[in-house]
């Protein structure tokens, strides 16, 4: 549960060694798709602009 109309941070680290091994994460209601690569973190920002249950993906 999250509070809305804040900001919100969606933080993805993929400890995964393995060169090929890619992992994406969606949100689809806020037309939010990302990929990661080993070794890295990548992150994303939303305000979620009504309550609600909002589906992810990973």
């Amino acid at each position: 549960v999250v509070k809305w109309n804040i900001d919100k941070a969606i933080i993805l680290t993929n400890l995964d060694k393995i060169e090929d091994l890619t992992h994406g994460w969606a949100m689809p209601k806020y037309d939010i798709n990302f990929t990661v690569n080993p070794l890295e973190t990548k992150s994303v920002t939303f305000i979620a602009d009504k309550p609600g249950v909002f589906w992810c993906y990973c």
